[in-house]
């Protein structure tokens, strides 16, 4: 089987880079599966001359191609390229990451691409349970046609020694608008939370940074760096919870929710997709708020013991090579 995958950058090692794609790709290629088009600078230009003649095409994030460079160029490349795939009668997959575009720009754009998907699109992958009512909600037929698979991740986990933990929460990953941490630490310092709080983070805009200052107070520590993930397992084995205090409108599945699990981080998010999935996941200790006025409770009430061997089971039984069979399967079914 031969798939063509959106985006696939090149990427040239930096560290803010999700690694999400590149992981997705390894997996399918353990799996048996030829990846058609190489790395390129421009992931949606670059498809445009290519033959059709991959067996599926599969898009991730596609409904953000409006934010990007040219982005009304890009997006009528994009809607040029969906019906091209389906003119050739080719398969297109389309994983949905989110309920909507975190940014709110180019709705109209935004919203065009994500009704053709719904309606063109073969297979739709969801990692969050939530992402089939969003579908239901949106488009009710095109409910038979989603599937729900566990966001992948990897045990990081090696030999878990437990360390007095010298803070309460860790906030870290790229802080962007719609990660919530503005307004985490906004909430922090009005409310006087005695929640030693470290944030580790490449902000998006010097703009961004310096609100974040601005706000803090002495309970909270700000580092505008990337963290390499080393350094992220000693920060977690130190800290009591990491806190993801993303923005509910918009989140499904989450990477930083996955790599922080995968070194046996207890973690706290928004009572929405997979957080509130893995919440109820008796082998892992995931809590969830539906305010900021939740997350103090919870820290005072969550006393739990991490169960080590419950979490290597989880980890094990949803690494990528686990998920790259499981789409394998799925991928046969639709290409027959």
């Amino acid at each position: 089987m031969k798939v063509t995958i959106y985006p696939y950058s090149i990427n040239k090692g930096d560290i803010r880079v999700n690694p999400y794609i590149s992981d997705f790709i390894h997996a399918l290629q353990q799996n048996g599966i030829t990846i058609a088009n190489p790395p390129h600078k421009n992931p949606l230009f670059s498809l445009i001359p290519r033959k059709a003649d991959s067996d599926a095409y599969i898009f991730h994030w596609p409904e953000n191609v409006p934010d990007y460079k040219y982005g009304m160029l890009q997006t009528l490349a994009a809607i040029w390229l969906l019906f091209k795939i389906k003119c050739h009668h080719k398969k297109i997959i389309w994983f949905l990451h989110n309920k909507q575009p975190h940014v709110m720009k180019h709705r109209w754009s935004k919203k065009l691409l994500i009704h053709l998907l719904l309606r063109k699109a073969d297979l739709i992958v969801t990692h969050a349970t939530e992402g089939i009512k969003v579908v239901q909600d949106q488009y009710p037929k095109a409910v038979a046609k989603t599937v729900f698979l566990h966001h992948p991740t990897k045990n990081r986990i090696e030999e878990y020694i437990p360390q007095p933990p010298e803070t309460d929460l860790l906030i870290w990953g790229n802080i962007s608008r719609y990660k919530g941490v503005p307004e985490f630490v906004r909430f922090a310092t009005q409310h006087s939370l005695k929640l030693k709080t470290k944030i580790i983070g490449k902000c998006s805009s010097q703009e961004l940074l310096e609100e974040l200052r601005k706000e803090s107070n002495e309970m909270i520590s700000i580092e505008d760096r990337s963290i390499p993930f080393e350094e992220l397992k000693q920060e977690i084995r130190r800290s009591r919870f990491v806190l993801v205090p993303y923005a509910a409108e918009s989140i499904l599945s989450s990477g930083i929710l996955m790599d922080s699990l995968s070194f046996g981080a207890k973690v706290i998010g928004p009572a929405v997709g997979s957080f509130r999935d893995y919440a109820t996941e008796p082998l892992l200790n995931v809590y969830t708020f539906h305010t900021f006025d939740d997350i103090q409770e919870l820290v005072d009430k969550a006393n739990e013991a991490t169960d080590i061997a419950g979490y290597n089971r989880f980890l094990n039984a949803h690494s990528w090579n686990e998920f790259g069979k499981k789409f394998q399967n799925l991928l046969q079914k639709i290409i027959q």
